[in-house]
């Protein structure tokens, strides 16, 4: 004897969404990135501290530009307490503290890794640097959903895991979550984003003595 499924129930079945399809979420990432110039935006950061249970704030605006043969260029800068300058240009990472008027020069293990989250990377070039769960659409934040695990063992030992909310229209990232292993978060939220205009970057020009 056959069963009669509910009307209800059988448009329930039909309707269902589609799992998420990591490839084309890729694809889309190369076709936004062969796009991409440069992008400026407000960014808010928060430090969790585990031990002390405690959340450090700064807000501050970004930059990123794209090259021509696909390096990158990018500023930062935050505000208030505790506020710095970091700026990436030509593969080294500078960090001035304008309390004190000097930067350290910053060596990060697997730079690359980073510098292949969102904001013109590609999908490629994701990929290569991370084990990637695509999680979905989410449509409140306009974006896809990524739960992204480092391939590199250096980057490993800092990082466990990284959330990221990425606009594959516009290869931008409007959030994105570090998980240590630690317990500790740090959380980067980017609003206000231009896209593809002339980006005056003197205001993120790092200036005094290298830090003693």
């Amino acid at each position: 004897m056959f069963r009669i499924v509910p009307l209800a129930a059988a448009l329930l079945l039909t309707t269902a969404p589609a799992p998420p399809d990591l490839q084309a979420t890729l694809s889309k990432l190369d076709a936004a990135s062969a796009r991409f110039t440069n992008a400026e935006a407000h960014v808010r950061r928060e430090a969790y501290n585990a031990l002390i249970k405690d959340t450090d704030t700064q807000e501050g605006t970004l930059y990123v530009i794209r090259t021509k043969d696909g390096k990158s260029q990018m500023g930062m800068r935050t505000e208030g307490a505790g506020a710095r300058t970091i700026e990436y240009r030509n593969g080294v990472i500078r960090d001035f503290i304008p309390s004190a008027k000097c930067y350290n020069t910053v060596s990060k293990p697997g730079i690359d890794t980073y510098l292949s989250l969102g904001f013109g990377g590609s999908g490629k070039d994701l990929a290569a640097a991370w084990n990637i769960t695509d999680l979905g659409p989410d449509a409140a934040m306009k974006s896809e959903k990524l739960d992204l695990v480092p391939k590199n063992p250096a980057v490993k030992s800092n990082v466990t895991h990284v959330t990221i909310w990425l606009d594959l229209d516009e290869d931008v990232t409007r959030k994105l979550v570090f998980y240590t292993p630690t317990g500790d978060t740090n959380t980067a939220t980017y609003s206000n984003i231009v896209l593809n205009k002339k980006i005056n970057t003197k205001p993120y020009d790092i200036s005094g003595s290298p830090c003693q």
